[in-house]
């Protein structure tokens, strides 16, 4: 049996609402680290910014405010279901979006097109991330500026209390770096930006702390249990012992997990 999280081809997943909200709920995660990141885009009124895999489209809303009436912000997607629902998310803000249905190896804009162009949690989905920074490069004007976050999915941790505790878990991160496709796309993101002839290379590690239902939630915790009891690595029993443990210590206040991105900025030459 084969799991997946359904971010590499969402429209073909049967899960298009589930996924949405899953972006919806990592937003309001991930609100201090893009307010940091927008920052470092140096963006200003009048700017053109392009988000490489928009999803339900908030972060485009937001760039729509920081760039304001005279700018120009577009969000592409290679998901039908994703556009639709940024283009309610953008209707109902009341904000001018270009948003468009395309994969990130071709963007539909021409060379120099933009002051910024950024990704976010996307690289760890596909096969060639080198490639699509490339056309994220190409669509960029000289002086501009491109920036990738995106995890290390290797480096997450969890408050653990058992020795039974420690090998679920450990099988649960086999899972899910079985589940991704570049689980460990956040540390190698630099190497990618200097291949790219990327310059002023600036980088930046982020620890998030969550709650147990957020961490269940936004780092698919019961399809990895479900895939390390489909390979062999734990029983049905223990993930339920597992499970219970984490809540337990959700319930005492006692819950820990620190979950590992990276973003990565440079300068078009």
């Amino acid at each position: 049996m084969t799991f997946s999280t359904g971010f590499s081809d969402v429209d073909a997943s049967a899960r298009a609402p589930e996924l949405v909200d899953y972006l919806g709920r990592a937003a309001r995660q991930l609100a201090t680290m893009r307010n940091d990141d927008y920052a470092r885009l140096r963006l200003e009124p009048g700017h053109a910014v392009l988000d490489v895999g928009c999803g339900a489209g908030d972060v485009c809303v937001e760039l729509a405010g920081r760039v304001g009436p005279s700018g120009r912000v577009c969000g592409v997607d290679v998901s039908e279901a994703m556009v639709a629902a940024a283009r309610a998310a953008a209707g109902q803000a009341g904000r001018e979006v270009d948003l468009r249905v395309a994969t990130a190896y071709s963007l539909p804009f021409a060379d120099a097109s933009f002051d910024a162009v950024r990704a976010e949690r996307v690289f760890q989905h596909l096969d060639d991330p080198g490639r699509a920074l490339t056309e994220m490069v190409r669509v960029t004007r000289p002086g501009g500026r491109v920036m990738v976050f995106d995890p290390d999915h290797s480096q997450h941790s969890v408050s653990l209390e058992t020795d039974l505790e420690c090998r679920v878990h450990e099988a649960t991160r086999s899972a899910l770096l079985r589940m991704i496709v570049n689980p460990r796309i956040g540390t190698r993101l630099p190497g990618l930006f200097r291949r790219a002839g990327l310059a002023g290379i600036e980088q930046l590690g982020w620890v998030l702390a969550t709650t147990f239902p957020d961490y269940a939630q936004i780092t698919f915790l019961h399809e990895r249990l479900a895939s390390a009891i489909a390979a062999g690595d734990i029983t049905e029993d223990e993930s339920r012992q597992f499970v219970a443990a984490l809540e337990a210590q959700h319930e005492h206040g006692t819950f820990f997990c620190g979950l590992v991105g990276y973003t990565v900025v440079g300068v078009k030459p």
